[in-house]
């Protein structure tokens, strides 16, 4: 696979990893949500994304030619962002 073909798979791992807890959290528990709680919960995932995609680029580049299909970088984009997330806390 190429270079690009990699990061488009990890990007989508990435974007996994941050559709997950997005969905998890917009659940509501008391009935109602507001599009301001929403944006609340989007927002630091989206910020941790935009580095995740960005860093991608030294991972992919990084990793040569251990990625060698699609299953191992989208797996390795959504390491890469939980991992993130994880260390946020």
């Amino acid at each position: 696979m190429s270079f690009w073909n990699i990061y488009i798979f990890s990007a989508l791992g990435i974007l996994i990893s941050i559709v997950i807890p997005i969905l998890r959290k917009s659940i509501p528990r008391d009935g109602k949500r507001g599009l301001g709680g929403l944006w609340g919960i989007i927002k630091p995932y989206l910020i941790i994304g935009v580095f995740s995609l960005l860093t991608a680029l030294l991972v992919v580049a990084f990793s040569g030619d251990a990625l060698e299909d699609w299953k191992a970088a989208l797996l390795a984009g959504y390491a890469w962002d939980s991992t993130l997330q994880k260390l946020k806390g």
